[in-house]
């Protein structure tokens, strides 16, 4: 490599990280958590895959096998997901023991290597995943071929080591989950990977805080990408206004450009107040009154 492309390459890469951390500055701007933590923990990550945090390293590594002996015999046409492996082994280990009977939240799973990774950690955990499996997503179309399983029967084929703890919802996010919610349903981790679409990531989110136990974590993927030429249609948009509509009620946990994890540290179960009711309840009588 000459020493030219050597100074281009390093020039792309000063421009780059000044352009993400303007960027989570704006973003940040009414959560400096957010910037502080996409600095902090990417140099940790950074120091897990090199090895340099010995301890953290040997345990992702464990967690990296055991995962792996379960997807070898799977078909997966991606492998989106395995950049997450670190990130989530170290953040899981903050909150739960991986023999913790965790219940888990998919929403969008594709072709099942997120969701067999998440029943692969918590070994005595379930899972509940949601998803169409239309062969197509944003900017991705499923290619079947004619020795190929359709995406359903894929994902069905990659999760069999696991599937005696897990529960499939096919579906909309947007018709399951309000399903989920009047089933009373409630979930330690929370997966929010569906559609990217900014309204939507709005709907998913707030029901799924809503089903999210006190102290459990929700995720949010690709935090920072861009799907579509709007900003405001994005995922960055919409996450950016659940943290501030949820201001006071969750811990940021990681912040990496694929995903930000937050830890709810706070339950409201609100009721109207009584007086509130009996003023409501006296003008629905007197308005009846005036009608009859």
């Amino acid at each position: 490599m000459t020493r030219t492309t050597i100074k281009t390459q390093i020039r792309w890469l000063a421009l780059y990280l000044t352009l993400c951390i303007a960027f989570l500055l704006r973003l940040g701007s009414g959560h400096p958590a957010v910037l502080w933590h996409y600095l902090t923990d990417n140099l940790r990550y950074l120091l897990v895959k090199r090895g340099i945090l010995s301890g953290a390293a040997k345990s992702v590594s464990e967690i990296r096998a055991a995962f792996e002996a379960n997807a070898v015999q799977g078909q997966f046409q991606q492998i989106w997901f395995d950049k997450n492996i670190v990130p989530w082994s170290l953040t899981f280990a903050r909150i739960f023991n991986r023999a913790d009977p965790v219940d888990v939240l998919e929403i969008g799973s594709w072709e099942g290597r997120s969701t067999l990774f998440l029943l692969t950690y918590f070994t005595k955990g379930h899972l509940t995943a949601v998803d169409t499996w239309a062969a197509h997503t944003e900017g991705y179309e499923y290619k079947a071929t004619s020795d190929s399983l359709d995406i359903e029967a894929r994902f069905d084929s990659n999760v069999a080591p696991c599937a005696a703890r897990l529960t499939k919802r096919k579906g909309s996010s947007l018709n399951v989950l309000p399903q989920l919610l009047g089933e009373q349903q409630e979930f330690d981790v929370i997966y929010v990977d569906g559609s990217h679409f900014a309204d939507d990531i709005l709907a998913d989110g707030i029901t799924a805080w809503r089903m999210l136990k006190q102290g459990g974590i929700l995720i949010f993927d690709d935090f920072l990408a861009s799907f579509y030429p709007r900003a405001r249609a994005n995922p960055w948009w919409a996450i950016k206004l659940l943290l501030k509509y949820h201001t006071g009620e969750y811990n940021i946990l990681s912040v990496n450009y694929q995903q930000i994890i937050l830890k709810k540290k706070i339950t409201f179960t609100d009721h109207a107040r009584a007086e509130v009711a009996d003023v409501v309840a006296s003008q629905y009588d007197d308005r009846l009154a005036e009608t009859s």
